[in-house]
């Protein structure tokens, strides 16, 4: 069942995503075509024409971009505020489904959304050329780079690439999470109707942002005094500081998921206990 209401949510969005990726991909192969005559790619544009073009393609990519990025946001938002807490709630929490399901399968879905929104625009970019024009190659890619002072170290590897990719996962269903518990318990504190619930679910998620805020400073904050005491941390020493960030990254990794934790159980309960649809 959690399958199907996955690919329900889906579904219900496919048009207007798929227009938008097919936008950004369009935009893309024009500026690529634009580079191309233009003599952008060999850094030779000459006040050409095409540059004109190029330029113009190219921020109609990037507008596209941040469209699409909003757009999938409130896409995610509406779908999880109007399924379950209003009206169509009605119908959601009458199917042979647990509250758990439902709020997974809302997670999944906005998951594969902004997957699929991070894979198109990592492809626009490709193809319309830029890596290549400012001169970042794949090896480049593979490399973190860490500017402290006048020092400048590199993290090489798949494994760091892997890592980070996990980090930015787990990133990101915290993020989800803290959007949902805040709808949720916006719909439960008993503050007016319709609207204004909205703007309480917005003042929680500006409370708990902020708190995440200060969780992350201190998380930071605690790693590197850590990193300090047990292995007299220097910032000329390349090792300490490979060995900082990946310590930096894990304990990043070990918060985010504990918060997580605590966002989707409040939801969840909420759902199961305090429910009141509109």
């Amino acid at each position: 069942m959690l399958g199907k209401l996955v690919k329900y949510d889906l579904k219900a969005g496919r048009h207007i995503f798929v227009a938008i990726y097919l936008f950004l991909i369009i935009c893309a192969v024009i500026t690529r075509i634009m580079a191309a005559l233009g003599g952008i790619e060999s850094m030779d544009s000459n006040g050409s024409v095409f540059f004109l073009f190029y330029i113009g393609s190219f921020l109609l990519m990037v507008l596209g971009i941040i469209v699409s990025c909003v757009i999938t946001l409130v896409w995610i938002v509406l779908r999880y505020r109007n399924n379950l807490l209003r009206d169509e709630g009605y119908l959601m929490h009458t199917l042979p489904v647990t509250s758990l399901n439902l709020y997974f399968g809302k997670m999944i879905s906005s998951i594969i959304l902004y997957l699929a929104d991070i894979i198109v625009i990592f492809a626009a970019f490709i193809i319309s050329g830029l890596p290549k024009i400012i001169g970042i190659g794949w090896d480049d890619f593979v490399r973190f780079r860490i500017n402290m002072g006048k020092s400048v170290y590199y993290i090489r590897g798949y494994i760091f690439i892997v890592f980070f990719a996990v980090l930015l996962f787990i990133a990101l269903y915290m993020a989800l999470a803290q959007i949902f518990a805040s709808l949720n318990i916006g719909y439960v504190l008993p503050f007016g109707k319709g609207n204004s619930r909205d703007l309480v679910s917005i003042v929680v998620y500006i409370i708990t942002y902020i708190i995440m805020q200060i969780i992350g400073l201190v998380t930071v904050v605690a790693t590197a005094f850590i990193s300090i005491g047990r292995s007299g941390f220097e910032l000329m020493a390349e090792d300490e500081v490979i060995r900082y960030v990946y310590c930096m990254f894990g304990a990043c990794m070990v918060v985010f998921i504990v918060i997580s934790l605590i966002y989707s159980t409040i939801s969840i309960k909420l759902m199961q206990t305090k429910l009141d649809l509109e």
